[in-house]
This record gives structure tokens, sequence and C-alpha cells, in this order.
């Protein structure tokens, strides 16, 4: 639904001014702090209709308004004005992102610079174009097995599988071929599809043994495709977190792996993507916003990076924020680059 001018200006006054103060907002603020030429009694009514349609919440019967998630949503999508970062903010990116190190540390670097800026976690989730060389299932005791796996780069990823069965080593040696077979020359980045599609097939000749394995790699590659920075600390010192059961289960989600995973799935693939409260595959998430941007160098995705936060964080500053640290980001890796190709010419 389309809003007139007057509603547009009122919503977006009653975003930014509960963004800025995490307090309800009402017509009598709107009149004095953001000088709007209607009448009070106009604005409670608009304030009104908007309620009704959906853009605005009434938390309390004496208080003020705040924003919904189709609030927040029709603001970032229509009236959220583009924010340029404050210098403070340009010279610590400037000066602690360095530039030094493999794609791996910038990733780190960059991760950590968003967390401290934003004061939100970051979560970093690395593309990978290397794939599975070779698999190998080592018995250790009657319930345990030792899972390595070998790319072709030359990387090492090992686990352990606790098992609820006893398997004889003529199946682990069946099940290795199988694994093998399956999933040589797979890329790291869709191997949790290819194991999905494993269990599906072999689960019937294996019972639970295979899931198990299965079970374990995957969350052994998981840990490694993503990484969830510090910035916990800062975040809890919102308003939404003053009481300690908020504080006790944001914590615990945002440590959930499968809280986290499903953040990130309702992430749209494309470069820049806003999942607001309730559009959070989790319900968990529906008082969160996610925003992610995915990470470039020249034509090639290297990667995503995400912050998570209240429904309530600054959209502007956050998307500046992750658009600048991306030019950064290139920036470093050219320089990177340069760095090492006079090292070699200079030898």
């Amino acid at each position: 639904m389309s809003l007139d001018e007057r509603k547009k200006k009122i919503l977006s006054s009653v975003v930014e001014d509960y963004i800025e103060s995490a307090e309800p907002v009402g017509s009598k603020t709107l009149v004095e702090k953001y000088h709007l030429d209607y009448s009070s009694a106009t604005i409670r009514n608009d304030m009104k209709e908007l309620e009704e349609e959906g853009y605005l919440e009434q938390p309390h019967v004496s208080a003020g308004r705040i924003p919904s998630t189709k609030g927040y949503r029709y603001y970032v999508d229509n009236l959220m004005k583009e924010r340029k970062l404050s210098m403070v903010d340009i010279d610590y990116i400037n000066n602690t992102l360095s530039g030094y190190g493999d794609v791996d540390d910038i990733f780190e670097q960059v991760a950590d610079v968003v967390s401290k800026v934003l004061s939100t976690p970051t979560v970093i989730t690395r593309n990978n174009s290397d794939t599975i060389e070779n698999i190998k299932v080592v018995k250790i005791s009657d319930n345990l097995v030792l899972i390595v796996l070998m790319s072709k780069n030359g990387t090492v990823k090992d686990c352990i599988a606790k098992l609820t069965d006893t398997v004889e080593d003529k199946v682990l040696d069946k099940m290795t071929d199988i694994l093998n077979q399956d999933l040589t020359g797979t890329p790291l980045q869709e191997l949790h599809l290819a194991l999905n599609n494993i269990i599906k097939r072999d689960l019937e000749n294996f019972s639970v043994v295979m899931e198990e394995i299965v079970n374990s790699i995957k969350y052994e590659m998981s840990k490694n495709m993503k990484k969830l920075n510090s910035g916990v600390e800062k975040i809890l010192e919102n308003p939404e977190f003053s009481d300690v059961e908020t504080v006790k289960n944001f914590i615990n989600m945002i440590s959930t792996k499968e809280i986290i995973d499903s953040a990130l799935d309702s992430s749209k693939d494309n470069k820049l993507s806003i999942v607001i409260g309730s559009e959070n595959k989790e319900v968990l998430l529906n008082d969160y916003s996610v925003i992610s941007l995915d990470i470039s160098s020249g034509d090639k995705k290297l990667g995503k990076l995400s912050v998570i936060g209240p429904k309530r964080m600054n959209y502007a500053k956050t998307i500046s924020t992750l658009k600048y640290i991306n030019d950064k980001f290139n920036n470093a890796l050219g320089l990177n680059k340069e760095k090492v190709e006079k090292g070699d010419n200079s030898e």
C-alpha cells in the first residue's frame, strides 16, 4: 500500500526518533523536534491510521508509537536517506584495516572493525572454491571414529564422530568408499548439500551410523565456513537488553549454530540483504534484524559479512559502514597484492 507524503514524513520521523531514543514516539515530539507543518491532532490521526495499517505499534495504551517490522521495511525501502560515515569512523577504519596478510587475515580485520564501529556481533561467511580430494574414516574405538578430509589445495580438516552402535571394520570401509565416491571433487561450499544427499540415499543401508558421520563432517565444515566475531558486549548496552533474561537469551541465540545458519539462510542471495524482524525464518530472531553484504574482489565473490542487532538498529549507518568496508577490503587486497609483487621483483 502506498502512503501519502504526510504519512511518509510522519513514519520516517517516528522510525528515526525511535532508533535514536529507544522511546515510544508521540505527536508532541514530532511537532517540537522535527518541526512538521501539521497540527498535533492531524499527526495523532495519521499515527493512528499508520498503526491500523500495520506500520506502527503502540506498546502501551498511554504510550506513543514504535515502528513495526512492516514500518521498518517501508522506511528502509522507500524513505531512508544515504548516510555518510563520520570522520571518526572513517579514520578508525582506515587506520585499523592494514591490508597485511592473506584473504582470511583481512577478513578477520574487516569483521573486527565492523563489530567495533557498529557495536554489533558480526558474522563472516567465507566462500571457498577448494574441492574435496580424499576422505579417510579411521576407527579409534568401538564407538569413536576419526574422519579426515583432505582438499585439493592441501587443506586438512578432521573431526570425531561418536557412534551409538559398534561398527565392523568392513562396514566402515564401505562407508569410506561411498563418501569418497560421492564427495571427491565437490566444492567445499557445496559440501553441506552433498552430505544431505548422501544421508537421503544411503541411510537405509547403514542405519544411523552414516548419519552420525555425515553430521560430524557438516558441523566441522560449518565452523570453518562461518565465524561469529565479538561485539556482543557493546550491543548489550542497548535498552533492549535491560533485563538479565533477555541478555541470556540473546547470548544463547547468537551462540547457537543452527540459529546463525537460519539467520544467514534468510538473507537473500544478492549483494546487499536486509532481513527485518519477523521476516527471519527463525522465530527467536523476530526481534532482530540481519544485514548482509557480499564481499567481492572484482567479479569474484569472496564471502559475506553480516551484522545482527535489534530491529531498532541504525540501518543507514550499518549499510554505509558495510559498503565503505567493502571498498576498503578491495583496496587492502590490491595493496597486499602490490606488496607481494614488489617483493618478488626485488629478489
